[in-house]
């Protein structure tokens, strides 16, 4: 898969070449970290999204595939209470026309425990939906290991 992440002070193409779900456990919560692991040239990182419940992980898998399925002018919104996060996908406008590209904007909620600066990711039709199924697998492998 290959996104392209958007900040205030940059644009930077990614690849895109695993997403790990991985159980925790906190004050008696199960609770859900997601990484997703990246290379950017040559040099690979981790991309750690805020510590998901599985409330919200179905939120997320629910907008994944929601944003997979979207036409023009359709937008999806959720809100991930328990992260602190609102993600909001697009069909991608460029130079003007529609394409079949996605965008998600990644804000932090007034409420959030972790400030952060809000940023753009676009990706194609095809990474979007690889990515929702890709989430959807993972998710269902950590809940039937338990």
């Amino acid at each position: 898969m290959n996104i392209e992440v958007a900040t205030a002070f940059e644009t930077a193409p990614l690849e895109v070449l695993d997403l790990q779900v991985v159980p925790k456990t906190a004050t008696g919560k199960s609770l859900l970290s997601l990484r997703l692991l990246l290379r950017k040239d040559r040099k690979t990182n981790l991309l750690h999204i805020p510590t998901l419940s599985w409330f919200d992980a179905s939120k997320l898998q629910r907008f994944s595939q929601e944003l997979a399925s979207a036409h023009y002018p359709e937008t999806c919104q959720v809100d991930l209470t328990d992260a602190g996060i609102r993600l909001t996908g697009s069909v991608r406008r460029l130079a003007g026309r529609w394409t079949t590209g996605r965008t998600v904007r990644i804000e932090p909620l007034s409420s959030s425990a972790t400030s952060f600066t809000a940023f753009t990711i676009h990706a194609s039709h095809h990474d979007i939906t690889s990515y929702a199924g890709k989430l959807y697998n993972r998710l269902w492998e950590v809940f039937t290991r338990g």
